[in-house]
């Protein structure tokens, strides 16, 4: 039922009983009616107010009987009340529930964008194992290629072998008739030795500036020991000067100045190792004694086994006199920087060591080997103090 109708219907019932208790008040009045014996007048005032009652009373009724909203008013309010509490209770449980659902959320969306970092790295480490294996199977690809051009080669050696058999049987008389030139050239050997002996006889056997020795002493010593070392030095070095045909008995084999004497005898008995070079003072003839003079240097470590003196790019690619000439650089390089450091060079040649022949082309052959730029490494071979000489090695 409408709002309209039931509001229509409540005035009109509360008209008919505002009337008809008007109406009964009224009658009451005029024929002076009495009520648990009170005067008329009240009489039909408890019947107005009792009029109102009904029409409150029949106005609850209609309204409970037509909306279930003030029935639940007018019956039902603890119980709603209840309701209503148990319903916020429910509403903080959910909003509680709500809350941890959404933390786990979180959670997981963490979890989920460290999974996918993951993922994205993993399928990075695959692009990388991909290109690695199409590497790897490219290198098997020219291996093979090359498998197949050795086996080439290796018939050609097959055949070469065969042709350097006939030729080995060939060079063996050609090596008997070699042996026989040998014995010949050795007899002319001989005879040019003992031609060049009798040549030296007439030359030079110290040069002006030649380092005849390199004599260490620990120094520290009183005159009388001083004195004895040095005399033991001046043996060492007439020995020397014997063997390579200087001086004669009559002349002596060395002669030193007084003041080198004072000079030696000085550094034998100052504190501190000292590094004794003795050299030629001139152009020493076969049988003419020695003239020396003396240098003195704290003895002293410049460089340590394994230390490492140049780092020079060469270009294996390069021809051979190219590759040569830029180990011969670097070779002066390592020159002047152990002369920098201290080691002290041959007068003569202005070098602190040597390198034989066969150790240079080595390290060249092997940098073209490579046929690609290489870094050369050039490393102390062992303690090197600044007496010299300095030696090296090569390392690619």
């Amino acid at each position: 039922m409408s709002g309209i109708i039931l509001i229509v219907i409540l005035l009109v019932a509360s008209g008919l009983i505002a009337y008809a208790g008007d109406y009964v008040g009224r009658k009451a009045g005029k024929k002076k009616l009495s009520i648990f014996n009170l005067r008329p007048k009240y009489t039909s005032r408890i019947i107005s107010v009792f009029t109102g009652i009904l029409i409150m009373i029949f106005s609850l009724i209609v309204l409970s009987i037509f909306s279930e909203n003030v029935r639940i008013a007018l019956f039902g309010m603890e119980k709603l009340k209840r309701e209503i509490t148990d319903l916020q209770v429910n509403i903080k449980n959910k909003e509680k529930e709500l809350s941890e659902i959404i933390q786990k959320y979180e959670e997981v969306r963490i979890e989920r964008e460290k999974a996918i970092k993951e993922l994205e790295s993993y399928k990075k480490k695959l692009d990388e194992l991909e290109k690695d294996r199409a590497k790897m199977l490219t290198e098997i690809k020219n291996l093979s290629r090359e498998r197949e051009l050795l086996l080439r080669e290796n018939e050609k050696l097959q055949r070469s072998i065969y042709d350097i058999s006939q030729k080995i049987s060939f060079l063996n008389k050609e090596r008997e008739k070699l042996l026989e030139e040998k014995k010949e050239l050795i007899d002319e050997i001989q005879f040019l030795n003992s031609t060049i002996t009798s040549m030296r006889t007439e030359g030079i056997v110290f040069r002006r500036g030649e380092l005849i020795l390199n004599y260490i002493s620990k120094g520290s010593l009183n005159k009388e020991q001083a004195e004895k070392e040095a005399k033991a030095l001046l043996s060492l070095i007439e020995n020397i000067a014997k063997e390579r045909g200087a001086g004669s008995e009559e002349k002596g084999f060395i002669w030193i100045p007084e003041a080198e004497w004072k000079k030696l005898l000085d550094a034998f008995t100052s504190p501190g190792e000292k590094l004794i070079r003795v050299f030629s003072l001139a152009n020493i003839f076969e049988g003419e004694p020695a003239l020396l003079n003396f240098e003195i240097y704290p003895y002293r470590l410049v460089f340590k086994k394994g230390e490492i003196l140049v780092l020079k790019v060469i270009d294996g690619g390069e021809d051979m006199n190219s590759i040569e000439a830029k180990l011969l650089e670097v070779l002066s390089e390592v020159n002047r920087i152990a002369q920098q450091k201290g080691v002290l060079p041959d007068p003569l040649t202005n070098t602190v060591g040597e390198i034989s022949f066969e150790e240079f082309y080595n390290i060249v052959y092997k940098i073209k080997e490579k046929n690609k730029k290489v870094i050369l490494k050039v490393i102390v071979d062992e303690d090197t103090y600044n007496s010299g000489p300095l030696k090296i090695r090569f390392e690619l």
